[in-house]
């Protein structure tokens, strides 16, 4: 059956839990990692990772988590990031990865997608599970209507008007986790690399889950293989369907209004005296 969620709300783009501020550098593993999705985004994972904390595998990480949730998780994920991507610091290892998500039963989407490697290395006994869609063109259409509409903000700046509008606009806490996603992998050059990107990294899973209790998945297929997969029962409820494209559209649009708004208040504190300075000047030489 399907378990309830405790301060979670259902959203268009998942559950969203409140907005916390936990330090995880001083945190321990305090439940078992079970279930490593490590599919890229736009193929279910939101609908994923509230199926399965439904199922009880609380928490199940998701970019959400970084995002919305703890965006003080960023520092530890810029690290992980870097690490593995500039060679900066010293890589994630089994040690790291407990303080980052030891509370977590799961993982999905980004960033723990970009760690395929270490986080089956770090997880021996976790089963792995690799979300895909229809077709490669069916992500690809996806991820074109939604994540690489970010890339004028988060990805690397290729014209001064986009540099500009990067340094003005409101910047979330995990803005440097985005930055990273849309610099660091072909997210930030989507419509020549898209298709490859997608074919190689489900590929890349496939291998590195050899040997190990491997379910390739479409969200499609609701509860059952997915329950199968997982020894559980399945609830008999629907299976969640959230954060498609037009969801996740409506969503960002208000978040982009609600930027522009902020941005609009902190533009006036400049530019209203600037103004009022301007006039005065203009007066004072008038009058003279």
């Amino acid at each position: 059956m399907a378990v309830p969620v405790e301060n979670a709300k259902l959203t268009t783009v998942g559950l969203v839990r409140p907005v916390t501020n936990i330090d995880r550098r001083n945190s321990k593993r305090v439940v078992p990692m079970k279930v490593l999705c490590l599919g890229l985004g736009r193929t279910g994972t939101a609908s994923l990772r509230t199926a399965l904390i439904q199922l009880g595998f609380n928490d199940t990480y998701h970019m959400v988590s970084v995002l919305t949730e703890n965006p003080n998780d960023t520092g530890m994920w810029v690290e992980a990031i870097d690490a593995k991507y500039k060679g900066i610091g010293k890589p994630y290892g089994r040690e790291e990865w407990d303080k980052l998500l030891g509370h977590c039963m799961a993982v999905s989407d980004f960033p723990p997608a970009l760690f395929v490697d270490e986080l089956i290395a770090a997880y021996p006994d976790a089963k792995i599970l690799l979300t895909v869609r229809d077709d490669v063109e069916a992500w690809y259409k996806s991820v074109l209507n939604t994540l690489w509409t970010g890339n004028f903000i988060f990805g690397p700046p290729k014209t001064f008007l986009q540099a500009l509008v990067q340094r003005i606009v409101p910047r979330p806490t995990a803005w440097p986790v985005m930055q990273r996603v849309y610099g660091y992998t072909p997210l930030g050059n989507f419509p020549a690399e898209g298709r490859d990107w997608y074919k190689a990294h489900n590929d890349h899973v496939r291998k590195a889950a050899e040997g190990r209790q491997f379910l390739e998945y479409n969200v499609k297929e609701g509860w059952g293989p997915l329950c199968k997969f997982l020894g559980v029962e399945e609830p008999q409820v629907p299976f969640p369907r959230v954060n498609d494209t037009k969801q996740w559209q409506d969503f960002t649009e208000k978040t982009k209004m609600q930027s522009v708004i902020e941005l609009l208040g902190k533009a006036g504190k400049v530019c209203v005296p600037v103004v009022l300075g301007s006039i005065t000047l203009w007066y004072l030489r008038k009058v003279q």
